[in-house]
């Protein structure tokens, strides 16, 4: 009885930490596979066309038909099951902006909702649920693009900032024509302080959205998330 005992409270103290630990390596094994089919996106637009973001605006069909099995999201209620929301519908049936999703939160896990006005224009998600969301930054220093994505989808946790939900920049590139992929957080990008988007204290609705470029840098990023 003794020695079941022990193997009891050695159980119940390594499991939690072992599952934590897997599932971190899911989160990093998606952002991986994340990361991969935008930066496989972006070479077929530049390749198919002189795309630049500062004279066309890319929206989610633009850049859907990159992607196989790919679906447009129709609605922006909060209460969808794909895709981001920045309306919700009350009990009279009427609508109303929030730009509120109450499904995320940011990367300290510290607020109830994440501010949805960075990831408020067109979306769609793949057959895996991974969902890609466009947003027009045409008041941004590059007048550059927003691109988000969910690597599990908005059905699946734990939908937080800089877990699964990654921020990157669409940018027209001055040395090689085309649009670059730029992870946000980095040096010259709009949201690159970190002390207030990605950090594990701060309770700004937007934080996490500058994590993309450490999740890059850092080979252990994914082990020590909040």
């Amino acid at each position: 009885m003794i020695t079941l005992g022990i193997i009891g409270v050695v159980a119940a103290l390594t499991i939690p930490a072992l599952l934590t630990r897997l599932n971190n390596i899911k989160l990093k094994s998606q952002f991986k596979e994340g990361y991969s089919l935008l930066a496989q996106a972006v070479r077929m637009l530049n390749s198919d066309e002189e795309a630049t973001v500062q004279s066309n605006t890319i929206t989610a069909a633009t850049f859907a038909k990159y992607f196989k099995g790919a679906t447009l999201c129709t609605t922006q209620d909060a209460t969808s099951t794909h895709c981001m929301g920045r309306t919700e519908t009350g009990d009279d049936g009427t609508s109303s902006v929030t730009n509120k999703d109450y499904k995320y939160t940011n990367y300290a896990k510290n607020t109830a909702y994440i501010t949805t006005n960075a990831f408020d224009d067109t979306q769609f998600f793949l057959n895996n649920n991974m969902l890609i969301i466009i947003d027009t930054n045409q008041w941004g220093t590059y007048k550059s693009h927003l691109v988000t994505i969910d690597t599990n989808g908005k059905a699946a946790k734990p939908n937080a900032a800089g877990h699964d939900l990654f921020t990157f920049e669409l940018r027209d590139s001055e040395k090689e024509g085309g649009i670059e992929l730029i992870p946000m957080g980095a040096q010259d990008t709009q949201y690159n302080d970190k002390a207030n988007y990605c950090s594990r204290t701060s309770n700004n609705h937007y934080n996490g959205i500058a994590c993309a470029y450490y999740a890059m840098q850092d080979e252990d990023y994914f082990k020590n998330l909040p």
